[in-house]
């Protein structure tokens, strides 16, 4: 069945949004049918660049493929079950598209690249994914990454063994990266102060740093260490730090015992509204929600 109809056909919610705007035509483009070679090959359903605003809602269920959202700027929400989560700027959300879910906008524009992928030869991948990051993780919108969403979503006439191919690259490398911690390959090529640099953040996250001490500690100019840090792995270096100890305290508030205080404080943040605005930038949601979506 091609993907519009199957789609369409899932659709728990009113296509019509309004009287002149209908869901379906947020669908992205749909990838044309699959020759039998590409059977072993990740492959594509439906793609697309999405630019969309409020009232743009829908939901769904059983849908047989697995879907990414990657957000670029405003804002959009999934929700399933009790779980919600905010899809703010770099937020890179990965779901299986069988569970019953609601995508939507609360206000104003939300633009994101949206990719429904063939699940089976995708699993693996998926399960790493959430096994490390729960459904939502921040990517950095690197021109790298950015240059995969877009190559994926320039929709060929037809499929012809080199699209599948190249698409199989292009979709491997995407969720390789998604899925590997972060910074993983670039510690083997950074210069051994640099790589200190980032040792110290990952193992004492929870103390007090500042460029100024790194300075002093390492004995290189705080902004050569700003900007190479930053060229290197892409994000500032502070900005490291927090994402490590959001890392962290994500699995702390996995213990029942621990509360969103204890979790801020053991991760170097006391102060708790710091806490919680942190934790939400990176993850989309608050500490509170996400110890609540947690299973029991």
């Amino acid at each position: 069945m091609e993907f519009n109809k199957l789609f369409l056909a899932h659709l728990l919610s009113n296509n019509k949004l309004t009287s002149a705007f209908s869901a379906s035509q947020c669908l992205p483009p749909e990838y044309p049918l699959r020759p039998e070679e590409g059977d072993s090959l990740l492959s594509l359903m439906a793609a697309g660049y999405m630019n969309t605003c409020y009232p743009y809602r829908y939901e769904i269920t059983d849908l047989p493929c697995l879907c990414i959202l990657y957000t670029l700027s405003g804002s959009g929400v999934y929700e399933t079950g009790d779980k919600r989560l905010f899809l703010s700027p770099e937020t890179f959300l990965f779901i299986d598209g069988s569970i019953r879910h609601k995508i939507y906008t609360e206000k104003n524009s939300w633009n994101y690249y949206q990719l429904f992928i063939e699940k089976s030869k995708c699993l693996f991948f998926f399960r790493e994914f959430v096994k490390t990051w729960g459904n939502l993780a921040i990517i950095p919108s690197t021109p790298y990454i950015l240059s995969l969403f877009s190559r994926l979503t320039e929709i060929p006439e037809f499929l012809s063994r080199d699209n599948l191919i190249i698409n199989h690259r292009l979709l491997t490398d995407l969720l390789t990266a998604a899925v590997l911690p972060p910074f993983a390959s670039q510690s083997d090529v950074a210069p051994p102060y640099l790589r200190e640099m980032k040792k110290i953040m990952d193992t004492r996250y929870a103390s007090s740093h500042s460029l100024t001490q790194f300075e002093q500690t390492l004995g290189i100019s705080r902004y050569r260490l700003s900007r190479e840090f930053h060229e290197l792995y892409q994000v500032p270096p502070l900005q490291y730090l927090n994402r490590r100890r959001i890392e962290e305290a994500k699995k702390l508030l996995q213990d029942p015992a621990i509360t969103v205080y204890e979790a801020g404080r053991r991760v170097g943040m006391e102060n708790t509204t710091h806490f919680i605005r942190i934790f939400r930038k990176y993850t989309g949601t608050t500490p509170a929600n996400y110890k609540n979506s947690l299973p029991t």
